[in-house]
């Protein structure tokens, strides 16, 4: 074992045992996070690490401001804000296989399409936590029609602003290791989070399944809510939040990848 490994296999470690304790992830979560760190930090080092660090804790710390505003909403969401496997897999899988492949293969590149999976990652998270606390109701990306907050698929301007804010702060996380690369990878990788935010939502109000409570009458993404099995209403039910997560990194890295190799 290299000594690179070790001090990963440690670190994450330390951080999978503190976010547990702390009630940031469930037990699974914690173990998928623990895999996701080795990878990083055992294979890629901190420049791969760094990035995804800010992600996690940056959008820890915003999913409990204003978290009595956000009860409401809360009832539409499949998960909630302690993350578990599913999650962790959503949000950092595809930023993990690019580490592996990036360290088989070699390919510069690939580090912008890292940031801009993780970019991804942070807009969607910082757009759905933001922007439920805006004081005017979103709008469905597909009609522009207003729905109530935390609606699979709704925008606003105020979590369009935070997106916008978190792709920046994955870009400056990674900048030290960006010194060499074309000036404009900023745009590449801010971009690229936007987009695969609007991914997300577009698959959000189109296939992602949404479910009807039997009890309460309300549109949620949980096949299961007060306590009773919901009724499917619309999309495809293998299409959950962690599936949408999922196509939402994978197309903000494709996105940051093809500007650098097609557009640079």
């Amino acid at each position: 074992m290299t000594d690179q490994l070790l001090i990963g296999l440690l670190f994450a470690s330390v951080i999978s045992l503190f976010s547990l304790f702390a009630r940031l992830l469930t037990p699974g979560g914690a173990f998928a996070q623990f895999g996701l760190g080795t990878i990083l930090l055992g294979l890629g080092g901190w420049k791969w690490t760094v990035p995804m660090l800010v992600f996690f804790i940056l959008s820890s710390i915003i999913s409990r401001i204003g978290k009595s505003r956000k009860t409401s909403a809360e009832g539409f969401f499949e998960k909630s804000s302690r993350r578990d496997a599913g999650q962790v897999i959503a949000n950092g899988g595809i930023a993990g296989a690019i580490t592996l492949i990036w360290h088989f293969a070699g390919t510069d590149s690939l580090y912008i399409a890292y940031l801009g999976a993780v970019a991804a990652a942070t807009a969607d998270t910082w757009a759905t936590e933001i922007g439920t606390l805006s004081r005017s109701s979103p709008m469905l990306l597909t009609t522009l029609q207003r729905v109530e907050a935390g609606r699979s698929g709704a925008v606003s301007f105020m979590g369009t602003a935070a997106g916008l804010a978190g792709s920046a702060v994955v870009f400056f996380s990674g900048i030290w290791w960006l010194h060499d690369t074309f000036p404009g990878i900023a745009v590449f990788v801010v971009l690229g989070g936007i987009f695969g935010s609007t991914v997300d939502s577009f698959l959000g109000a189109t296939v992602q399944a949404q479910y009807e409570c039997r009890i309460c009458n309300k549109i949620t993404e949980r096949s299961e809510h007060c306590g009773k099995k919901s009724t499917l209403l619309k999309g495809v039910r293998q299409l959950n939040n962690d599936a949408v997560n999922l196509l939402c990194t994978a197309s903000g890295a494709a996105s940051a990848w093809f500007a650098i190799e097609f557009i640079a």
